[in-house]
């Protein structure tokens, strides 16, 4: 007898969230297609022939020492150095750039760059370079640093800082 009048008030409710649902899934299609324009599609590397070496080194329990040559064909802008204090550790984690205490070399956010404060690569094929570390507050002695050249590239009229992965160079420290 008694007839129930039926609610199309469901019906609005469902509409409104495909709505909200496929009104989201499109911005977020376009923000993805806008941000893939500022990723770069490649990676800028150093070109093969950039080569860091260390030709010696000084170690005391108050300072390191390095006596660094480039022997690559292009000139370098800085590195990159770290170590690490656990002969069982791979990677060095350490980052020394702090501890640099009588170089000519200035210091960019995390790394040491040659020369002056334009950015440039003044490292030159067959120079040296000496660099002295103060390592007295560290917690146990160095086992090994690890270090990774720098150069600056020009990429799109733009120069770029840009490390170089394939000259990265390892060196275990011997406490005599």
């Amino acid at each position: 007898m008694f007839t129930q009048a039926k609610s199309k008030k469901a019906v609005s409710v469902i509409v409104g969230y495909v709505l909200l649902i496929s009104f989201a899934i499109v911005i977020g299609v376009i923000v993805y297609q806008w941000m893939k324009t500022y990723v770069p599609k490649e990676d800028i590397n150093c070109p093969d022939g950039t080569s860091l070496f260390i030709k010696r080194y000084e170690y005391t329990p108050e300072l390191l020492t390095l006596y660094l040559k480039n022997n690559g064909k292009f000139n370098i802008g800085g590195y990159f150095i770290y170590a690490t204090d656990d002969p069982d550790e791979e990677l060095a984690t350490i980052d020394m750039t702090q501890r640099n205490v009588e170089s000519s070399s200035r210091l960019v956010p995390y790394g040491i760059k040659f020369g002056g404060l334009t950015p440039r690569n003044a490292l030159n094929p067959n120079e040296d370079e000496r660099e002295v570390y103060n390592i007295t507050d560290m917690n146990g002695e160095i086992y090994s640093i690890e270090i990774l050249p720098i150069r600056w590239q020009i990429e799109k009229n733009k120069i770029k800082l840009v490390s170089c992965k394939d000259a990265k160079i390892k060196e275990i420290i011997t406490h005599e």
